[in-house]
């Protein structure tokens, strides 16, 4: 089934991550600072064992179209498997996509996020946003992003919609499909330092999984917030500086 998939979720006006090459140093400046997730502690053997045999089960076997639910919490199996497997994820409001297919029908900054193509992330937690987001009578647009700076392991984000999207309507429930990173190109580092987690291929994709996704599971809803449209990219990110401080 197609799949429309603008950034590495669907189809929504997205300003993601992509910055200008142009704004490059400035762009370091600001971004160092934004929210972050610690690091996955070490996990216990019998988890590390019952995410193993889910994974074998259910996930390396390519074309399963049951609806998952990992042992523990869905969050941290989902950077689990982002570790220990070559894969990639995205997110959607629907749950019957047997095949994803490249198209684009929102706006970005870049030629890279402009490209018709179906979009992912290594990230599991970024597409997570893209599969929870709703989309409201009073949505227009969302601006989002996560990078890493080169040799760090750990993502930094921002999320934010547009200023007259209500509190209690911004996330419900949603998909994670995951899927095989062969065949998938990453964008490139800005100024050889600082890493997007989007990726890109030109070609049709089979999930190898779907997992059920709930508002619960997104581990950043503090630090989601709100722009209007006449407002810079950089006034966004100095929010999202301030966020992370709270």
């Amino acid at each position: 089934m197609e799949h429309r998939c603008p950034g590495p979720g669907e189809d929504v006006h997205v300003q993601t991550s992509s910055i200008p090459r142009s704004i490059a140093g400035a762009a370091l400046r600001w971004i160092l600072g934004l929210p972050r997730l610690p690091e996955l502690p070490p996990l216990d053997h019998a988890t590390h064992r019952a995410y193993e045999e889910f994974t074998k089960s259910y996930v390396d076997p390519p074309g399963s179209q049951q609806r998952l639910q990992p042992p523990g919490l869905t969050t941290t199996y989902l950077q689990w498997l982002a570790n220990h497997r070559q894969v990639l994820f995205h997110g959607s409001k629907r749950d019957n996509l047997s095949e994803l297919r490249p198209d684009r029908e929102s706006e970005d900054s870049t030629a890279f996020g402009n490209q018709r193509a179906v979009f992912a992330s290594d990230d599991p937690v970024w597409a997570m946003w893209f599969a929870l987001l709703a989309r409201g009578p009073g949505f227009r647009s969302t601006r989002n992003g996560a990078w890493s700076m080169r040799g760090e392991t750990t993502w930094q984000y921002f999320f934010s919609v547009d200023a007259d999207q209500p509190d209690e309507e911004l996330l419900t429930d949603g998909w994670l499909y995951v899927v095989p990173r062969a065949g998938f190109t990453v964008e490139p580092a800005i100024a050889g330092l600082l890493q997007s987690a989007q990726w890109v291929s030109p070609d049709p994709v089979g999930p190898l999984a779907r997992i059920a996704v709930t508002p619960a599971d997104f581990p950043l809803t503090s630090a989601i917030g709100r722009h209007t449209g006449s407002e810079s990219m950089f006034r966004t990110l100095r929010n999202a500086r301030r966020t992370s401080r709270r």
